[in-house]
Order: structure tokens, then sequence, then C-alpha cells
């Protein structure tokens, strides 16, 4: 029924309401454009108006054939808000019916709240007719369900930010973007651009089917399928900006799971389930929930985890928790300190019943991960004949009652139980208990090695008997096609070449415990007698693909299989499909990359033009703009790089843009003909990794769990050597250490940046925050785009002060380095000349040192030209480490203005080193209570 204000009868009919004015307004939504496409209800109120207000800029005109042959027709597309309330006014004082018509709903961007407003001083009543909105006509044209069953179950409507009106607080795009969900997006064309960026960083890959629109269901309707990488370049292509409508998600690509509505199993209050159904239903869900919960879009899957990936689905260290988190507690202080976990973690819910059977539905349910808050003998009895495997059960970790323990009880790498204890011990203020062998011996665990760089593990690997020969000491040798930002493995590891081809035969060592491979070539299966192997599959290959409209699935498919068993490569190796634009919505491609579990990413034919390849084609250039696409794409289309966060959420893949073949790129298996596909294979050589890690002022407890992952993480650690000293205990056995003294800081950087540039996991090690006033800045001043950067904040000295001294920072302020070894002092005075006349809070680094004299007086002098002598001043040496001091003193003390003169000063100068923190607050900084504070100045009400 219509939408009255302040309510109406049944039935939709329109009632007057005793005290309101004369006169009625209708505001009628059209629908999206087609004449035909308005309700009923719509083209009765148009033909009962006396006068009819549409936009002619946004209503067809055959909308006006419904309206009487008397009425007053008035195009509002160039009138002001003041314009259509006069006609309002009209209306109240002649008592005439008004049908204010908007296009698709009145609801959605139809600024209908003020017109309404407008009504309700004038005393008009109003109601509301609604019109079918252009997302649901868009759905029909392109023939698809917005809410796919295990694919998508919401729509969001939304329109990207930046334009007329501001967006809310967590109304961005790459805010909603993140639920991975059908978006709508209206009005956000013009700039497509920002769009597609926006989009990329809230979590769509970039191979997100997406359909653009423009006009739905006018004459001149345009709809195009494309991608959210090809986004822009396809509203661009097509010059669209205005009446342009957007949809994305995994659902316009997705075939989905038959619903529960009609299916034979399903019972609902008219219908009684079949028996035999009912359970064949219930056990597909449990199997598919077994298997991860949701089922993939046919396009583009992500690259199937190995099994130790399933650690990364219940998160890494300090950041959220990924998938869900089943919680089992039966006190009462186990549901309390379960409703901490869940007010935390979103994802984590609370599973009702008894212990027992809460722990099995949740193992039933397939969740990422379990925490018990039971004893462990209680938990190990209640897991008995739930468990399944290694590499399908999840991570359980118990917590005892009083919170004191958070203990990885199994699972620990595959199910991600050592991760989760830690995670649970850091929220509920507990102490991890991990007991695996890996983490015992400081070593790699071999079940994860390499997950986070998309490694797999073949089947036939023997990892329990590796890894004892590792933990054992005894020699293992490691084969590698290239090399890989890895943790260290134990020195007891020998680099070894890559061993030959599949058909070679392989020489026995009798000094050698184990092999361990990484490797995208077919191996020789194992003699017998021979060493025990573990062999990992780095996603190095990319598989180009070129295919006809309606290339048959099978076709593509056997194909791929030749090219890669032509050439001794295993498809395990396969980091994902490549293509042109145009096949972002390919049928049979997309069948080949939901099947292999390979996402399909596509690039722009300028963009393969600009790559050599050995076997252009004339022909192809003519179809799709580019002489090359099988051959092209594969060598354009780098790897995913592997998330560069050990937190939080991960970094998400964009095709490669710009001109050339990826840099380290080689055509292993040139272009494959078939009737209907061709397909190309390249190896991308990978790239270093580089962590800038910030270690904080100096007390363990002030390091990050980030940096501590890093530094597991790391092959090889670059730093200080009394920071490297500091941390040592945290690196891994057979870590790589490059030290230094003092005044070696570029030597590090170039040290570090050359073990990245040839491959290497480095992690470059800076006091505080690396990137203020440490090696954050010389460092990535030599970065060429060669490798992967990570930089791992860290608690600056000046936060470290300010947290000794109270508040100090607590409005505008900037930080100076007072050293003069690099940068002229005139230039260095003159920064702090700005601040004082700024009257910003200022924080001095290297303050003072045994060569270094005059700097601080005269910085400090600086500052007084500006400030009272009153103004407090925190000296903080060495914040959060042994020997401590905080003093608080004022500027005129330091000047020699204070009651001790110029010897209290030179006594409170000779205190201050390269370790001291000088605070100086500006003029509205006070003491209180012995706290320095600098308030905010705002007005809280």
């Amino acid at each position: 029924m219509a939408a009255v204000n302040g309510g109406g009868p049944a039935g939709g009919q329109v009632a007057s309401q005793p005290g309101r004015g004369r006169g009625r307004v209708s505001f009628v939504g059209a629908g999206p454009g087609a004449v035909d496409l308005i309700t009923v209800r719509g083209a009765a109120v148009i033909g009962a108006a006396d006068i009819v207000i549409w936009a002619s800029s946004l209503v067809q005109p055959g909308v006006l054939d419904y309206a009487r042959p008397a009425a007053e027709v008035i195009d509002s597309a160039a009138l002001p808000l003041e314009g259509v309330a006069a006609v309002y006014r009209r209306a109240a004082e002649g008592g005439l019916r008004v049908a204010r018509v908007h296009s698709g709903d009145p609801a959605l961007w139809g600024a209908v709240q003020e017109q309404m407003e407008i009504c309700d001083r004038l005393g008009v009543d109003y109601d509301i007719v609604p019109g079918v909105s252009s997302f649901t006509a868009l759905a029909a044209a392109i023939g698809r369900e917005l809410t796919v069953p295990e694919i998508a179950q919401s729509v969001i409507l939304t329109r990207l930010g930046g334009g007329k009106t501001p967006m809310p607080p967590g109304e961005q795009v790459r805010d909603l973007a993140r639920h991975g969900t059908t978006m709508a997006l209206f009005l956000s064309a013009a700039r497509s651009g920002q769009l597609r960026e926006e989009l990329l960083a809230g979590g769509y890959p970039p191979a997100t089917p997406c359909v653009i629109a423009y006009q739905v269901s006018w004459p001149d309707e345009l709809i195009v399928h494309a991608t959210v990488d090809t986004l822009a370049d396809s509203v661009r292509e097509h010059r669209l900006w205005k009446h342009t409508l957007i949809l994305v998600g995994p659902a316009l690509a997705a075939g989905g799971r038959r619903s529960h509505l009609y299916h034979p199993g399903h019972f609902h209050t008219f219908r009684r389930a079949e028996a035999v159904s009912r359970t064949a239903l219930r056990n597909a869900d449990r199997a598919l929930a077994a298997a991860g919960g949701t089922q993939a879009a046919p396009g583009p899957p992500t690259r199937a985890p190995s099994p130790a990936g399933r650690g990364g689905e219940v998160g890494e260290v300090g950041g959220e928790v990924g998938g869900v988190l089943a919680l089992v507690a039966v006190t009462t202080a186990g549901r309390a300190a379960a409703g901490e976990l869940a007010r935390r973690w979103p994802a984590a819910r609370l599973y009702p019943g008894r212990a027992g059977e809460a722990l099995a539905a949740a193992v039933a349910d397939g969740v990422a991960g379990v925490v018990c808050f039971l004893a462990t003998g209680a938990t190990v009895r209640l897991l008995d004949g739930l468990l399944r495997g290694k590499d399908r059960d999840p991570g359980v970790v118990c917590v005892d009652e009083g919170r004191r323990f958070a203990v990885a009880l199994c699972g620990g790498h595959g199910g991600g139980a050592n991760r989760l204890a830690e995670q649970v011990a850091d929220v509920l203020g507990a102490t991890p208990v991990i007991t695996t062998a890996s983490e015992a011996a400081g070593t790699a665990a071999l079940d994860g090695f390499g997950a986070d760089l998309g490694f797999t593990v073949d089947g036939d690997s023997q990892l329990a008997a590796v890894g004892a020969a590792l933990l054992s000491g005894r020699p293992v040798d490691l084969h590698a096609d290239a090399v890989w930002p890895l943790p260290a493995l134990p020195p007891s590891v020998r680099p070894q070449p890559p061993l030959p081809a599949v058909d070679d035969a392989v020489a026995v060592d009798d000094a050698v415990a184990a092999r361990i491979h990484i490797t995208d070539r077919l191996l020789p299966a194992p003699a017998a007698g021979e060493v025990p192997r573990v062999v990992y599959r780095p996603p190095s290959l990319v598989v180009g693909v070129g295919a006809s409209r309606g290339a048959p699935a099978e076709e593509i498919d056997a194909l791929i299989d030749a090219a890669l068993a032509g050439a001794g490569l295993s498809p395990a190796a396969v980091s994902h499909l490549a293509s042109v634009t145009v096949k972002a919505d390919e049928p049979g491609l997309l069948a080949v990359a939901a099947r292999r579990g390979w996402p399909l990413v596509v690039h722009p034919p300028r963009e393969l033009a600009a790559v050599a390849v050995p076997h252009p084609s004339p022909v192809v250039a003519a179809a799709v703009g580019t002489p090359s696409v099988a051959e092209a794409a594969s060598l354009l289309s780098r790897p995913a790089p592997p998330a560069h966060r050990l937190s939080g959420p991960p970094a998400q893949h964009e095709a490669a843009a710009g001109t050339g073949a990826a840099p380290g790129a080689r055509l292993v298996v040139g272009k494959q003909v078939s009737a209907h596909a061709t397909v190309a294979v390249a190896r991308h050589r990978p790239r270093g990794r580089l962590a800038v890690v910030g270690l904080g002022p100096g007390d363990r407890s002030l390091l990050t769990a980030w940096a501590r992952a890093e530094l597991r993480r790391a092959g090889t650690v670059v730093g200080l050597d009394q920071y490297v000293a500091s941390v040592a205990d945290l690196l891994p056995t057979g870590v790589r250490v490059l030290a230094s003294g003092l005044g070696d800081e570029q030597a590090r950087a170039r040290a570090a940046v050359e073990r990245a540039r040839a491959g290497h996991a480095v992690a470059l090690l800076g006091s505080g925050d690396a990137g203020v006033y440490a090696m954050g800045s010389p460092a990535l001043d030599l970065a060429d785009g060669s490798f992967d950067v990570v930089a791992v904040p860290g608690v600056t000295a000046a936060l470290a002060a300010a947290a000794l001294l109270g508040a100090p920072l607590g409005h505008d302020h900037a930080l100076i380095s007072l050293s003069d070894l690099h940068t002229a002092w005139e230039r260095i005075l003159g920064r702090v000349r700005a601040v004082a006349a700024a009257d910003l809070v200022v924080a001095f680094y290297n303050p003072r040192s045994r060569s270094r004299r005059h700097q601080l007086p005269d910085a400090l002098g600086a500052l007084a030209e500006h400030r009272p002598a009153t103004v407090p001043v925190g000296l903080v040496t060495d914040a959060f480490r042994g020997g401590q001091r905080v003093v608080v003193t004022t500027l005129g003390a330091l000047t020699g203005g204070g009651p001790g003169g110029p010897r209290e000063a030179e006594r409170l100068l000779d205190s201050v080193g390269m370790t001291t923190t000088v605070v100086v607050g500006s003029s509205r900084t006070r003491l209180r209570a012995g706290l320095v504070v600098t308030p905010r100045d705002y007005r809280w009400s």
C-alpha cells in the first residue's frame, strides 16, 4: 500500500486527515524508464492528478500519457526546490491533487524527505507510491538473481563518496565492499577510476564480475559486462557518466547452490519434508560447512589453500579473526570470557547447550577454530570421535577458568591453533602455551612453510619424516628452482641445485637424511630406499588463455593439461589464468577457473599489445585489439603478491598495469592451439620481501605482535648490533644476521635492499618506529619496485616519552631532529623558529651528544622568544628501558631564566644525551598533578 503521512487505512486507500490543509501530493515512482514498468497504482494516481510534475531529464515522456488531457504538466528539470514548493502551495490553496513523478523508487535518492517537510509546513497531505528501482530492473535485464544461496545473501545500495553530499562515517565504498556481497552503485560512473580503487581496497578481487548499465529499460539502454579491474576502462570506452548504474559481486557470475525453499527435504508451515530428502539435504549442508562454509562462485575463485593454509583462516597475530570462531563455555566465568572474545571478534559466536553437544556442532559446522573454556582433559575426551585429520580439523584452544593460560590443544599449524592461542591470550591477558616441536625448537613448521606465499604441498610428501630430520639436526638438502622470500631454516639444511627433470635419474647421497623441493617441475617418483622428501609447489606459473566465443570448457581444460604435461610442469604451481578483458565473462573460461580453483585475471588489449611475444597474430589483433592474448597475458600477469601484512586484512592483488612483460617473466610454453582456444605458460621470478620493523622504545611489552611475527618470518635480519641483540631470542634458528655499529646506516640499508632484490625475506630493524628518524627512509629511498615492502609500525620515542610525562602531545605538535651531521644547522634552526612562531608542542630527537653541545640551547632559545618561561618541558631518557629517567622542568630553567640561573640550566642540559627525548610544551601546555598536559581546546558542548 502507499505510505501515507500519519498512517493510512488498510488496502492502500488514501485518507484525508482532520486538521490538515486541502490538497494532496503523491510522490510516484515511475520505475527505471520503460513506460510499462510503472505500477498500476502509480498510473492511476497520475491519471487522477490536476497537476503532474515530472523531470524530463529522468523520466520517460510516455509516462505523461497516463495523465488527463486537462491536467497541468510541469517539467521540473530546471526548477529549484522553491519552484516545486510554489506548486505545492497552489495545491494547498486550491485543494488540488499533485502527482510528483520520480524516476525509479522515490525512497532511493529521490530527495522526497525535504519535499514532505514542505508539505507538512503547508498543511498538504501526501503519500508515496513505490516504484521499480533501476537495480532490480537491471538484474532482470541480465537474468541474474542478486541473492544467490551460499554466494551472496545481501544487497548493498550505495554511491561513491566525494560528490555534492558527503558520506556518513563508515559508508565509504571501501567500507561496504569488505562484505564481499552484491553491491548496486548509483551516481558513481563519472569517477569510475576512483570507484575501481575503492572496490579493490575494500577487498573485491580484481576479476570480480560487474555490470555497467546506461538508461536501464530505456530505448537506448546499454549494458556492458566487465570486471572490477576493467571497470574504469569499460566506462571510459563507452563514454558513460550520467544515468549509469553499476552492479558488482560474485552473484553476477554464480550459478549458486540450490536453495532450501523448494527442496523436497525442506519443511515449512505448508509442506512436509520427505524423510530421505531431508537426510540428504542435512548431509549436504554438513559437507558444505566442512569444506569451508560457503560455495565458491564459478569465477574467479581464490587459490586453493594448502593443508597448512587453514591457519590463515583464523587470522594472524594481532589481527582480526577470519572465518567463524566457535566458543564453548559452560560456567559463568567461561561465558564471561567468551563474551569478551565475541565483543572483540564479530566472527566469534557462543555455541549453546552442553559442552559435548556444542563442541560436536562446532566441528560439524566446519568452523575455522574453537576456543573451549574447559580443562584440557575434559576437552580431549569430548573431542574423541570428532577429529578427522590434521589437514581438516579446526584449531582447538583451551582456556582455564582463571584465564591464566591459552593452550593450543590440537591443530597447531594446519588448524591455526598456535596463532589462535596467541590471539586469545592477547585479548584475555593470558599466557599462550604452544607445544608443537617446531615452535619449541625455533624452526619453521613444514606444514605451514611458504603458506603465506601460496605454496601447496604435494600429497605424497612425507612431512613427519622430514620434520623429524630437521629437528634432530641431520643433513637435509634443499632443492629450489628460485630464491623465494621464506623464513629461515636450520643450519643443517643445505641449499643444492634443482634436481634433474622427471625422466632423469637421481644420484643417491648417503649423507642426506631428507630432501625439500620447491619447484614447479614434475619430479621423478622416489626410488626404492630413497630418503623422505617434501615437495612444495610455489605459485610461479601463469597460464594465458585465448578463446573463441563459446569455447567449450573441456577443450580449454585439455589444452592446458597438454601444455603443462608437455613441459613437465605441475598444475599445482599455477597461480592463475590470464586473458583479455573481453573474456572476463566467457562461460567456458570461468568454468575452468572454478573447477581448478584458479582465479581469472584479465588485461586491457592495449596493455597486452605492449608485450613482445614470439608468435603475434594479425588476425587476433584485428579481432580484439592485441596481436597476442595467451602469450602476452601469461607474461604480463604477475602472480599475486603475498599479503604484505602478517596481521589484519591481506593485501588485494591487482592485475599488472603498464607496458611490457612483468620483470623476470619467461615464456616456458609457447602458444598452443586447438580448434577454439590458445594456451601459453610463463614462469615468473619470485619477488623478495623487505619488512622495515619498528622495535618500539625498548621494553619487550611494547614490541608489537606484528613485529614479533615479522621477526619469526625473516630469513635475513639486518640492524644495529645492539638492536639485533635485544631481540636475539625471538629470531628463528638459522636466520642470517647482518649486524653493524653506529654510523653504518647507509651500509645497512644497502645490505637489506640487496638481499631483498635477490629474492630473500629481509627484516630491517629500527628502534621506536622504523620510519621516524630510523632505517625506513634510507632503505626505502633505494626501493626500485623489484621487491615487496612492508612497514611495521612501532612506538616511537616521542610517544613513549609522552606516555611517561602525561599528555603533552594532546594538540598539534612537531618532531624535529637536532642532529646536524647530515643537515645544515641553519635549516634545522629555521624549522625550530617556524614551530616556535606557530606555537606547536615540539619533541626534539637526537638533542645532544659529546660533540654537539650548542644545538639544544640554541633551539630552546628560539622557542623562548615566542612562549613563556613557565612552559613545561619534559626530559625523558631511556624511556621504558633500564636506567629510565624522567625530569619535568620549565623552558626558563633550561635557558638560565629560572631560580637556579645558568648553573641549573647547565646541570639540566648535561643530563641530556642521544637517548633523551626533549618535549617542550606550547603556550597552552600546563601541569596537572605533576603531569604535563596540552589541552585540546575543543568545545565539548
